[in-house]
């Protein structure tokens, strides 16, 4: 009998301390490749796939994670990957701006494992 394939993460933080978290939190459970920003992300889909994405809002450049999102969507192999919003914007309303804009699932900052995991296992389970 296989063993059911592990579920990949593509995770796009700019911050190099929320990255090492992400990984240290998520690499028991699921395969997670760390990039910091939309280039690299959008070099990181070529040739593989994901399960789903954790998307950090407020990314250190001109673009945003929603931009990120937007340009994800529009590639017919990640058109529906399910996407979460790794944010510190936990005004009220945030979630619902955030789902509105095309994610599956919100987490604000700062997170716990069950957090990451509890989204991620939402968002596959469809």
């Amino acid at each position: 009998m296989s063993m059911p394939e592990t579920p990949r993460i593509l995770a796009v933080e700019d911050n190099s301390e929320t990255q090492l978290l992400l990984e240290h939190l998520l690499k028991e459970s699921f395969e997670v490749t760390v990039v910091t920003g939309v280039d690299e992300a959008l070099e990181a889909v070529e040739g593989h796939s994901f399960d789903a994405m954790l998307l950090d809002i407020n990314l250190s450049e001109q673009r945003t994670g929603t931009d990120l999102l937007h340009l994800l969507r529009e590639r017919d192999d990640m058109a529906e990957v399910p996407a979460i919003a790794l944010t510190a914007y936990a005004m009220p309303g945030d979630r619902e701006d955030f789902l509105e804009a095309g994610f599956n699932q919100y987490v604000s900052k700062p997170f716990t494992r069950d957090d990451l995991t509890d989204a991620i296992e939402t968002s596959l389970a469809g």
